[in-house]
């Protein structure tokens, strides 16, 4: 009887240690699974990141952006190399069904545009990097004046290049520069916010202002297209001495709008105007001569401080007694004295008169005109096949590791 118990007992603890022995299996393949499941999400991880690595370094060093150029099969197939050829086949670890897609993360993409802009500038904010400073007197004086007359009357009409501009499709949706200018005198209460160092708006309109030539001199140490780039983003035109025109008209409707406003509010000048408007036609119509000479005067007025900001002197973005130039005897006798210097160093600079009109700019438009110039720049000096929308910013990518389905995000 007790042998019988003793071989039950026996059989019992087999049983018991031949399932203990089976479950300990089951955890060490677990285990092993597991593990060879991290190890090829950190190889894919690595490939990923290496892909990422292959940033185009021209593009980087010009305008400070990452973006690669590799068709989704290319990057699948690195991707695939380098996971097998760290893979030991002795682990029987599987990696299927590997897709790549860019989705969104084109760099002609202005939303990718727009946060590597942000990172650049927040990057050479933080670390003091900018070289430029808006605002202060910036202007070769000793250009050739040959020199710079045959860059501004470049114009670009090679029609395949226009046609793979990324602002093309947008350029029947634009208006002309002069045509929308007025509408933001009335927008001007709050002079702080467009220079406000913490918005995004003004970072990106900074990094316009860095890395673009515009009329007054700044200057790239690569070689343009254009010279009047920033100029070429507010107005869209092909013609370099054009887009500077349409500017320069545009600021002369601008200025005279708010010259005209200080000449109503100011009250000696008011008096002077009507005074010279009944003059002329005596009665009822007066108001209205006054009107066609506050007109005529606020224009005479912003031509001169055109003529100072293309010196390079400030001028007021709203005048008062000190900062008014003109006069309106000569103004009535049509009179030109040239460019009438106040002395006054109070106001702003033509680039700080780019920066306002660039912050109430289409965001849309501004970034496809942005990617315009580094595309004609980049085709012009560096790779003649240079198309931004072939750059990409990152990548998702989805594979099988030993069946099971993972997601990956990468983005610089």
């Amino acid at each position: 009887m007790s042998m019988n118990k003793k071989g039950s007992t026996s059989i019992f603890l087999l049983f018991i240690l031949a399932a203990m022995v089976m479950l300990t299996a089951a955890f060490a393949y677990a285990a092993k699974t597991a593990a060879l499941t991290s190890y090829c999400d950190g190889l894919l991880h690595l490939a990923g990141k290496s892909v990422l690595s292959e940033f185009d370094l021209e593009l980087k060093e010009r305008y400070g952006l990452f973006a690669f150029e590799r068709t989704g099969q290319e990057v699948a197939r690195i991707v695939t190399e380098d996971t097998d050829y760290a893979l030991d086949p002795s682990d029987r670890a599987r990696l299927k069904e590997l897709q790549v897609d860019f989705g969104t993360q084109q760099l002609g993409n202005g939303t990718v545009l727009k946060e590597q802009i942000l990172a650049h500038m927040r990057f050479a904010l933080r670390n003091h990097v900018l070289d430029h400073v808006l605002g202060r007197k910036k202007r070769e004086e000793d250009r050739e004046v040959k020199e710079e007359r045959k860059e501004r009357d470049r114009t670009l009409r090679n029609k395949k290049i226009i046609r793979s501009l990324p602002s093309f499709p947008l350029s029947g949706n634009s208006p002309d520069f002069a045509a929308w200018v007025e509408q933001i005198k009335s927008q001007l209460n709050d002079l702080e916010a467009i220079f406000d160092k913490t918005k995004d708006a003004y970072l990106v309109n900074r990094y316009i202002l860095e890395n673009f030539k515009n009329a007054q001199g700044r200057e790239v140490p690569y070689d343009t297209f254009f010279s009047n780039e920033v100029e070429y983003i507010l107005e869209g035109d092909y013609s370099n001495k054009e887009n500077y025109r349409q500017v320069r008209k545009g600021l002369l409707l601008f200025r005279s709008g708010l010259n005209a406003a200080h000449l109503y509010l100011d009250g000696e000048k008011r008096t002077k105007t009507l005074a010279a408007a009944e003059a002329l036609t005596p009665g009822p119509a007066a108001v209205l001569t006054q009107a066609a000479i506050i007109g005529t005067w606020s224009l005479a007025e912003a031509e001169n401080d055109a003529r100072l900001l293309e010196k390079g002197r400030p001028v007021a973005l709203f005048k008062g007694k000190v900062t008014w130039a003109t006069d309106l005897e000569a103004v009535l006798k049509d009179l030109d004295h040239g460019c009438i210097d106040t002395g006054s160093d109070k106001g702003l600079r033509y680039e700080d008169y780019l920066m306002v009109f660039l912050h109430f700019q289409n965001e849309t438009i501004k970034l496809a005109r942005v990617m315009d110039l580094i595309q004609i720049n980049m085709k012009g000096t560096y790779a003649r096949d240079f198309l931004i929308k072939t750059h990409n910013g990152g990548f998702q990518m989805k594979a099988k590791v030993n069946g099971r389905e993972r997601d990956y995000d990468f983005k610089y």
